[in-house]
């Protein structure tokens, strides 16, 4: 075989001449790589403002992490490589990575990877080899509600304490920012309220300044805010008693203590209040002042506002006595009598019994100088006249009698009698 081989090598033409032949190549090889080098040499380029494009952030998000802070980074990559294929590289040809995939909880820097897909040019360098990347776990969490109330209710009405429809609120988001939030705040204007307030009210989450929280989800920014206005008003306490006291007394009077008691409830209720009552009483014919203790019966939609136990009535009974006392004809006096006209009382005698019927606290205290009688001569004429005795003094007595109730009078018109005198004296 390598007989053959060498039979056709000599019998061929590129046996003649064969030190020219490789002279003119090796020649030929070194002239191409002058030309290389001097026509199209290596050259190195910066490419500035290169994207980092991060991998697995979608992995990272579904295991309830998140990239706080920045996350667009930028790199300025030196390329080097033959003229031609240099000037031909842009930035879409430059991949630059950073892989987020087993991060966790905390600020941690990333080693940026870098490939470059073109013949003979090559990634030289970095202007960074490395990102700071801040992790934060997603958390879920509930925050207490608090509704700050604006505005007064008019004195007369006080606010009852509020209801919500939710006392906490779930948030989420990045567990740095989700611990920011201290509570859920809203507010709610009371000025001059006096019905119930029922709002959908608004609310956000704040730290613990009172600064809005951003960054974080909400499960719900609504909640219904009701607050009772209650009027408030002293209302009287009523005895309220059943049967009679003994033949012979009187009941003068209930002393109630306390005599009100301060309540509140829904306006329409305490305007339509008139008074509250006591739970009732047994006179069972008692004959003498008497004290009990008893409550008071309070309606359901009223509550009282202050400390009560029980209520004190005291039932304040007299004896009903008989008192005489007698008067002359003379005693009596005249009113509306004519300026004219005359009777002849003065010339009768007699008496007049007075008897007066009253507790014993008002008959004790009267005398005869207390009381007068009188007659009343408006419709008087002259002639025989009726007259009716009647007592200037009877509102506080249960009874009174008077003997004779009347008395038989002489009406005269005195002028007509000094008439009379006159024509006597001139005949």
């Amino acid at each position: 075989m390598v007989k053959k081989i060498k039979e056709i090598y000599s019998r061929s033409k590129f046996s003649r001449n064969t030190m020219p032949k490789l002279l003119s190549i090796l020649f030929a090889v070194v002239f191409w790589i002058f030309v290389m080098d001097q026509v199209n040499p290596e050259i190195t380029k910066q490419i500035d403002n290169v994207q980092v494009v991060l991998i697995g952030v979608t992995e990272l998000e579904a295991n309830g992490y998140e990239i706080m802070g920045e996350r667009d980074f930028e790199v300025d990559v030196v390329i080097k490589g033959r003229r031609n294929e240099v000037l031909n590289i842009s930035k879409s040809d430059i991949e630059i990575t950073a892989d987020l995939g087993d991060l966790k909880n905390g600020m941690q820097t990333v080693r940026l990877e870098k490939k470059l897909e073109a013949e003979e040019v090559a990634i030289q360098e970095l202007s960074k080899d490395t990102v700071p990347i801040d992790i934060d776990a997603i958390i879920r969490k509930p925050i207490d509600v608090e509704i700050n109330t604006i505005g007064h209710v008019p004195s007369e009405y006080i606010a009852e304490d509020m209801t919500l429809s939710l006392q906490q609120i779930f948030i989420s988001g990045p567990e740095t920012y989700v611990n920011l939030v201290d509570h859920m705040e809203g507010e709610l204007n009371i000025s001059n309220s006096t019905t119930q307030i029922s709002k959908d009210l608004a609310v956000v989450p704040v730290d613990s300044s009172g600064e809005i929280v951003t960054g974080i989800e909400v499960e719900t920014n609504y909640v219904t805010v009701s607050i009772p206005i209650s009027k408030v008003a002293e209302i009287e306490i009523q005895p309220q008693y059943t049967g009679f006291v003994q033949d012979g007394y009187q009941l003068m009077t209930v002393i109630v203590n306390p005599e009100a008691i301060n309540v509140r409830g829904k306006r329409d209720d305490i305007n339509s209040l008139k008074y509250i009552e006591t739970t009732p009483i047994d006179l069972n014919n008692a004959s003498e002042t008497f004290e009990v203790k008893t409550s008071i019966e309070v309606p359901e939609s009223i509550t009282i506002n202050q400390y009560f136990d029980e209520v004190s009535l005291t039932f304040v009974i007299e004896e009903i006595i008989t008192k005489e006392f007698n008067f002359d004809y003379s005693d009596i006096t005249f009113i509306n009598m004519a300026d004219p006209l005359r009777t002849n009382i003065n010339t009768l005698e007699g008496q007049v019994l007075i008897r007066v019927t009253a507790v014993e606290s008002i008959i004790d205290n009267l005398s005869k100088n207390d009381i007068g009688l009188y007659i009343d001569a408006d419709n008087f004429e002259v002639g025989e006249v009726e007259a009716l005795i009647q007592l200037n003094k009877s509102n506080d007595f249960n009874e009174i009698e008077i003997l004779p109730e009347t008395i038989t009078l002489e009406v005269v018109d005195i002028t007509d009698t000094e008439e009379q005198v006159d024509n006597t004296v001139t005949e």
